[in-house]
């Protein structure tokens, strides 16, 4: 979990059919900047941190980028029961001790 910066420059080739194409590389996805390890990171820390923002501080990140990544994990996750809302929700915001704030809430299933 150190900064690194790489800077690789894919080859690209031409055929002479006249197509272009570039190698393909196993440490960086397609139409991607971030490498695989550290989009695996962050979706981790997204899940484990305590906020999108703090995750996007540690990674050198936005974070509307741990956003995407968490939503994208979440999205293959979460099973089809679980997208419907249930009947009754319940929701209670009560007075707690934290450094983020004094009130805090709990949404839960009626």
């Amino acid at each position: 979990e150190r900064q690194t910066l790489l800077f690789y420059k894919k080859r690209r080739y031409a055929c002479q059919c006249g197509k272009k194409f570039a190698e393909s590389n196993p440490f960086v996805d397609r139409y991607q900047r971030i490498s695989v390890e550290l989009n695996q990171a962050i979706k981790i820390r997204s899940i484990k941190g305590k906020t999108f923002k703090e995750t996007a501080e540690v990674y050198g990140t936005s974070p509307s980028t741990v956003v995407r990544r968490f939503d994208h994990l979440a999205e293959a996750t979460v099973n089809e029961e679980a997208k419907e809302l249930p009947e009754v929700i319940a929701i209670d915001e009560y007075k707690g001790d934290t450094r983020e704030g004094k009130y805090q809430l709990i949404i839960a299933d009626g």
